[in-house]
């Protein structure tokens, strides 16, 4: 990709990041002669920048995550439909995501020598649709659309349909239909397979199963995913997308999962492979 000259700064502002780390990096920045925008949202927790900073940049070359893989996530969503990559800097724990750890800022010089260049990861896009056929609520994803059980632990038992052919009558305490990006998070935790990135497609990985045969399965990324004959056993049931936003279900409900038009742009500055990063993190 081309050098960068322009950044979009979002911190993870409940990381408690010391205002003078934050101050350095955008001088760190200026020096290579890159001009720092912020987002309006973030003027008087940033105000200690002063006229560092610009406010409400919308011509960003990239944006600069400062946070872990939830604040990336949280990222793509301010992003969506933008075009704008993102680098992040791990103020987390895992980070998947996260390119650069927060001793390793050197690191950000491969922006402004080109020597970078931009992974998309697919999206999904979910439906809520009611018994009477209006849709109730829409999500776009780039990691993981959850059904689950509310407070009370109840088996919820559904069909799974791919492609209008019905692969899985379930009951458990639900299912992750995450993407290749979203196979690290809950759905790995869930017992989920591990996707590379590069590849594109869907996995499909029940929560505490009630029977032996319900395992995950991967579809392929263009595969139409239905959720339905949802039935809550008298508990309430939610529709989870990517942690941040929830619907409760009604009877009736139906969920319908597609591969998004939107993806999300991650910029790459190392050589090392998906599968170094995953040991990496394996083993921490």
């Amino acid at each position: 990709m081309n050098s960068i000259r322009s950044l979009l700064l979002i911190p993870n502002l409940k990381k408690h990041i010391e205002p003078a780390q934050i101050i350095a990096l955008v001088d760190a920045l200026a020096e290579h002669g890159c001009r720092v925008g912020i987002l309006p949202e973030y003027a008087s927790a940033l105000s200690f920048l002063g006229g560092k900073v610009s406010e409400g940049r919308t011509d960003a070359d990239a944006a600069l995550v400062l946070g872990g893989d939830g604040s990336i996530i949280e990222a793509s969503h301010r992003l969506l439909g933008t075009s704008i990559p993102i680098i992040g800097i791990n103020y987390g724990r895992v980070g998947f995501l996260a390119e650069i750890g927060i001793g390793e800022l050197d690191l950000l010089d491969r922006l402004f020598s080109g020597e970078c260049a931009v992974e998309q990861r697919m999206m999904l896009d979910a439906r809520v649709t009611g018994a009477d056929g209006s849709v109730r609520a829409e999500f776009t994803v780039l990691n993981d659309i959850v059904l689950t059980n509310g407070p009370v632990s109840r088996l919820i038992s559904f069909d799974v349909l791919c492609d209008g052919v019905k692969i899985a009558s379930c009951r458990a305490d639900g299912i992750i239909t995450a993407t290749p990006t979203g196979s690290t998070a809950y759905s790995l935790s869930a017992g989920g397979p591990v996707l590379d990135p590069s590849l594109e497609g869907i996995c499909l990985t029940p929560i505490c199963p009630h029977t032996l045969s319900s395992r995950p399965v991967i579809v392929r990324s263009d595969a139409a995913i239905d959720l339905c004959r949802i039935e809550n056993n008298g508990a309430s049931v939610y529709l989870n997308a990517d942690g941040r936003d929830e619907v409760k279900l009604l009877g009736g409900d139906c969920v319908t999962i597609r591969r998004s038009r939107y993806t999300t742009g991650l910029i790459r500055i190392r050589e090392r492979g998906f599968l170094s990063v995953l040991q990496a993190k394996l083993s921490e």
